[in-house]
């Protein structure tokens, strides 16, 4: 019993010298850290072992995509601004904290013939901000969606890319952006009568077509026959109505029965 408790005296004292004889180290550095963003912003190197009372540096003006720097803070809620000509370090290390402001991005609008439901649109918008875009109007076709690239080549042919749908939301990029309407044109189902005053009536090889509204008018012409001269076509059987006439312009929006209409010789 004696032993046991002599060997725990023994053993606090060596504990206790153990304890005596340990020095603390303490980091007496003076460091300045730059604290940037915790989302795509780049990193800047802290300054290390300063002496107290010198000023710093400025560093590198940091980047961070869609947003634009404006100063080093010295408090997280950006309430005083750190001045790299005036201010100096002091005895102990610190965090200097970056302040960003959205950068705000252009939108140019490319109608190709439309027009704006209203002036009540977004012009403007910030990195990262995904508005509902505009939905524009125009007569004869129906709107598909805003694309980064034109409608239609310099030949004139649709270029918009099959099973693209398009934005009708601000475009998720860092950068001012055009945005091109495209256009589908109304399809009208336009049937044709010969209208001939006699049972011989000239053959005509389709008696429907589907026409693009804005497409160049391009019917069938039918030739003059021994007694009659074809004179076009009307929309009115006995030829005093309105004529569609090829190269013209074609402005339906609904379907069309056009008739012959026949001249006596």
């Amino acid at each position: 019993m004696k032993r046991g408790i002599t060997l725990l005296m023994m053993l606090l004292a060596l504990l206790a010298l153990t304890s005596c004889n340990s020095e603390v180290e303490v980091d007496n550095s003076i460091n300045v850290m730059f604290f940037t963003s915790n989302q795509n912003a780049s990193l800047i190197p802290s300054y290390l072992d300063l002496e107290q009372g010198n000023k710093i540096q400025e560093p590198a003006v940091p980047t961070r995509e869609g947003y634009t720097f404006t100063g080093w803070y010295k408090d997280y809620y950006m309430t005083e601004s750190w001045d790299f000509d005036k201010d100096v370090v002091g005895n102990e290390s610190i965090v200097l904290y970056a302040d960003w402001e959205p950068s705000i991005f252009q939108i140019e609008y490319v109608l190709n013939g439309g027009e704006m439901p209203s002036d009540d649109y977004a012009k403007t918008f910030h990195g990262g901000e995904f508005g509902v875009l505009p939905l524009p109007s125009q007569e004869g076709y129906s709107f598909i969606s805003w694309y980064t690239y034109e409608w239609k080549d310099e030949n004139g042919d649709v270029t918009t890319i099959p099973g693209d749908k398009g934005n009708l939301k601000i475009p998720e990029v860092f950068e001012d952006v055009t945005l091109y309407a495209h256009w589908k044109p109304i399809v009208v189902d336009v049937k044709f009568n010969i209208n001939y005053p006699e049972d011989n009536a000239p053959v005509l090889e389709s008696d429907r077509m589907s026409v693009n509204y804005g497409d160049s008018i391009d019917f069938a012409v039918l030739e003059d026959t021994d007694k009659y001269i074809f004179e076009g076509w009307n929309v009115k059987r006995d030829g005093t109505g309105e004529f569609y006439v090829n190269g013209e312009k074609f402005e339906r929006k609904l379907r069309l029965k056009l008739y012959a209409s026949w001249k006596e010789k």
